[in-house]
């Protein structure tokens, strides 16, 4: 028993060391470790080049992986022709699997690794836009949430008086310190948006309207400001 769980730990340690341990070479991704044809920068592959290990790649190379248009073969013999990113599938491009395998081609966008549709999706959507809003809209990770606010540009309080109209999608509101709050929303969610603000020197009144729609699920912040 003692000697299998030192022999266990022994394993274990070998293959953090392997996993940790940084590439040598103008290559930095594992697979792609073996033969290096090509532009470098600082030892590392840069520019066009070919790389051949286990799988095969020849195209844009930036910091020693796979970045901008190339095609890449895996050790199956399966093959993407389109655009990466830090090594990594992103945009759009073409998978055709090898001969005789039941996986059918797929053309479309890919991120991160993940095909995402043969559409590119676009987070979300400004229009209708009039008086000088100026929005500003991010998500701080993965799930079904909006934070709305509408800022006074002259003391940045919060404005509540507006109006804001869900036009597709459905979600469960709630008002809180003065901040719109949508929760469990149904995506792609779209929002009109209409509301008066004083100018930055509080001399005058605008009168301000925004179309928003989110496309992808999200927990997202939307801080409307003059």
């Amino acid at each position: 028993m003692k000697k299998l769980v030192v022999l266990s730990v022994l394993f274990f340690a070998f293959y953090l060391i392997g996993f940790c341990q940084k590439l040598e070479g103008p290559v930095q991704k594992k697979e792609l470790v073996g033969k290096y044809k090509g532009s470098q920068v600082n030892g590392l592959a840069q520019g066009k080049g070919t790389a051949i290990g286990s799988d095969t790649y020849s195209g844009k190379f930036k910091k020693g992986l796979p970045d901008g248009k190339g095609i890449y073969t895996d050790s199956v013999g399966n093959v993407f022709k389109g655009t990466f990113r830090k090594g990594m599938k992103n945009g759009k491009g073409v998978f055709i699997p090898v001969q005789f395998s039941k996986e059918q081609g797929i053309t479309g966008y890919w991120r991160n690794d993940r095909y995402t549709g043969k559409e590119q999706l676009i987070p979300f959507e400004i229009s209708n836009k009039t008086g000088s809003v100026t929005p500003r809209i991010y998500t701080t990770g993965p799930g079904d949430r909006i934070e709305l606010s509408i800022i006074d540009p002259v003391d940045n309080s919060y404005i509540t008086s507006g109006s804001v109209f869900i036009t597709k999608g459905q979600a469960t509101f709630k008002l809180y310190y003065g901040c719109y709050f949508y929760e469990d929303a149904i995506f792609p969610i779209e929002f009109d948006i209409h509301y008066n603000c004083r100018n930055k020197i509080g001399t005058s009144t605008i009168d301000n309207t925004i179309r928003i729609k989110m496309n992808k699920p999200g927990n997202w912040i939307v801080n409307l400001k003059n």
